[in-house]
C-alpha cells in the first residue's frame, strides 16, 4: 500500500510539474468525442428502431355495405385484443375533413367538380410494437370479418410492414457498422496511452534505470506513469462529455428538424428517454475503463525499460 501511494502521489506531482503532455491531451481529448459521438450515433440507431416499431398506426377500410351490429362486434373485439394498444373509429366526414386539412387542394378538385365524399368509415389502430403485426394480420383475416373489412387494405399494410423492416434492417447494419467503428476507436486511445507512457518514460529513462538499480518492483516503476496517464484520461473524458453536452443541446438549432415541431421530432422524442438511461452507463464505464487503458498503456510502453537485460546484468 506504502509502494501504491507514493507511486500515485508521484504521478500528481510529475504532471503537474512537466507540461508536455498538453499536445497528448488534445489528441485524448479528440479520440474521446469520436467515442461518445459514436455513442450518440447508437443511442440514436436504437431509437429509430424503437420509433419504426412502435409506428403502427394501421387502417382498415369498413365495407360500405357492413351493418352497423357488425361493425361494432368488429370494434369491440378488437379494442379487446392484448397485442392492440389502442383504436379509434373515424367516420367517412371526418376523414374528409382529415383530407381537407391534409391535402386542400383534393377537396377543392373533389368540391369543383361536385364529386361526392369517397371516402369509407375506417377504423385506426394502434399495435403495441410492429412485431404484433402477425397476429393482427391473423386476427383481421378471420372468415367471420370478412364481410365487414376491405381485402385490399391488408395488401397496402403489408408493403408498409415490409418497408419498416428494410429500414430496421438498414438501421441494425449501421449499427453494426458503428460498433466496429467504435471497437477501431478504442484500440486508438489505447495506442494513444502507450505512446504517451512511452515518451514520458524516455524522458525519464535515468530515473527508472535507477529505481531499477535499486530494487523497486515493476509495479512501483510503472504507476506514476499509470496515474499520469489515468489523470490525463479522466480531464479528456470530462472536457469531451462537456462539449457533447453543448453539442447536443445546439443540434436542434443547427439541424432544425430536431425540433419537436420539425420531420425528425419524434425522433429526439424516441431518443430522449435512451440517452438518459444510457448516459449512467456509459459514465461509469468510461471511469472504469480509464485507469485499465492506463494500465494497458503502461505494460506496452514500458516493458522493455521494466525487463531491460541490460539492467538485469548491471543488478
Amino acid at each position: 500500500m506504502l509502494t501504491i501511494k507514493r507511486g500515485i502521489e508521484r504521478g500528481f506531482s510529475t504532471l503537474i510539474r512537466e507540461k508536455q503532455w498538453l499536445t497528448a491531451l488534445g489528441a485524448l481529448i479528440g479520440v474521446f468525442i469520436l467515442v461518445q459521438m459514436l455513442a450518440l450515433v447508437l443511442v440514436g440507431l436504437e431509437g429509430m428502431q424503437m420509433m419504426l416499431r412502435n409506428r403502427t398506426d394501421l387502417r382498415l377500410e369498413i365495407q360500405a355495405g357492413a351493418s352497423d351490429s357488425d361493425m361494432q362486434e368488429f370494434y369491440s373485439t378488437l379494442g379487446q385484443q392484448s397485442f392492440v394498444r389502442n383504436t379509434v373509429y373515424i367516420t367517412k366526414e371526418k376523414a374528409y375533413e382529415q383530407t381537407r386539412q391534409r391535402d386542400p387542394d383534393l377537396i377543392a378538385f373533389l368540391e369543383e367538380f361536385h364529386i361526392q365524399n369517397p371516402f369509407n368509415d375506417t377504423i385506426g389502430v394502434s399495435l403495441n410494437t410492429l412485431d404484433d403485426y402477425t397476429l393482427f394480420a391473423s386476427f383481421v383475416q378471420q372468415e367471420r370479418w370478412n364481410q365487414i373489412i376491405n381485402p385490399s387494405f391488408l395488401s397496402e399494410i403489408t408493403d408498409q410492414e415490409k418497408q419498416v423492416y428494410a429500414l430496421m434492417s438498414v438501421t441494425r447494419a449501421g449499427r453494426s457498422m458503428t460498433m466496429a467503428i467504435l471497437m477501431i476507436a478504442g484500440t486508438a486511445l489505447i495506442f494513444i496511452t502507450t505512446e504517451l507512457i512511452r515518451r514520458r518514460s524516455l524522458g525519464r529513462a535515468d530515473e527508472v534505470m535507477v529505481e531499477r538499480l535499486v530494487g523497486a518492483s515493476p509495479l512501483g516503476i510503472a504507476l506514476p506513469f499509470i496515474t499520469e496517464a489515468s489523470i490525463l484520461l479522466f480531464i479528456s473524458m470530462l472536457i469531451s462529455a462537456v462539449l457533447m453536452i453543448i453539442l447536443i443541446m445546439l443540434m436542434p438549432t443547427f439541424i432544425p428538424a430536431l425540433q419537436a415541431n420539425g420531420a425528425l421530432g419524434s425522433l429526439t422524442t424516441e431518443i430522449q428517454p435512451i440517452l438518459l438511461a444510457v448516459a449512467p452507463t456509459v459514465v461509469i464505464a468510461e471511469i472504469v475503463a480509464a485507469p485499465c487503458i492506463a494500465t494497458i498503456g503502461a505494460w506496452m510502453g514500458m516493458r522493455r525499460q521494466i525487463r531491460s537485460p541490460r539492467i538485469s546484468f548491471a543488478l
